[in-house]
């Protein structure tokens, strides 16, 4: 219903979406949310935390056509295929930095296939994905407010933040409230349960600090590959009240 409401609302959606919807659900829902509130044809600043190799800057661009992306990546191979994957892309910028709430350099536990790369380590409950980490090495740690006049914030430009850090995004938002409080809409991977160790539920902390900045949750993950009764990981959609009368349209 959301892609056929996206359509008569006049978005261009990527070439063959339902194929990508029913192949990757998990990846296109958060876009398909998106559309509710910021159209296709949007200029768009899209700010990238926590960017991987760049696949999910890919998969959103390939919505918003006239967007710039700013990409944070700690780790080297990521940031590397990061770079290689826009290297003839003049919109794309890329910063080998991960992001918190303090300028530092930390130890980071680097996961087999890096999505589960963190500066945290998991519960008593969820040890055994511990096994995932293969080693540890030393990142850079800057504040998201530190970059702030470098993305274009303006009247005429939304702005979509994603954070996902596993376990870390307490601390970047912290670290970014100025950039958060320009953001439109702000998608958050957090916890609802002890996830990591020696950390609360992420969650209900963010609902506290982002509703100060007027960024409210009203989306969660329904195909996240954690789905089941229980939810311990979703991605949630934060946005400002301004856009609420968009749920009813």
């Amino acid at each position: 219903m959301e892609v056929l409401r996206a359509k008569r609302f006049g978005n261009k959606l990527p070439v063959g979406i339902n194929r990508k919807i029913m192949k990757e659900p998990q990846t296109h829902e958060e876009f398909i949310w998106l559309l509710r509130f910021i159209p296709t044809n949007a200029d768009v600043n899209i700010i990238d935390i926590g960017g991987n190799s760049g696949y999910w800057a890919e998969e959103i661009m390939s919505y918003y056509v006239s967007s710039k992306v700013y990409g944070f990546e700690p780790v080297q191979e990521m940031y590397d295929q990061y770079k290689a994957r826009f290297q003839f892309r003049n919109n794309v910028n890329i910063y080998n930095s991960a992001l918190g709430d303090t300028v530092e350099e930390k130890l980071i536990n680097v996961a087999r296939t890096y999505h589960l790369t963190s500066f945290k380590t998991y519960s008593n409950d969820l040890e055994e994905k511990n096994e995932n980490f293969t080693r540890q090495i030393s990142v850079s740690i800057d504040k998201l407010d530190s970059y702030f006049s470098e993305f274009e914030f303006s009247d005429a430009r939304k702005t979509i933040v994603k954070i996902a850090v596993q376990g870390y995004e307490t601390y970047v938002i912290k670290g970014g409230l100025k950039v958060m409080d320009k953001a439109d809409v702000a998608i958050i991977e957090c916890s609802f349960i002890n996830e990591y160790k020696n950390q609360l539920p992420t969650f209900g902390e963010l609902v506290t600090i982002l509703r100060e900045l007027d960024l409210h949750p009203v989306c969660y993950g329904v195909w996240d590959r954690t789905r089941g009764p229980i939810a311990y990981e979703r991605n949630v959609l934060f946005i400002k009240s301004k856009y609420f009368s968009s749920i009813w349209k």
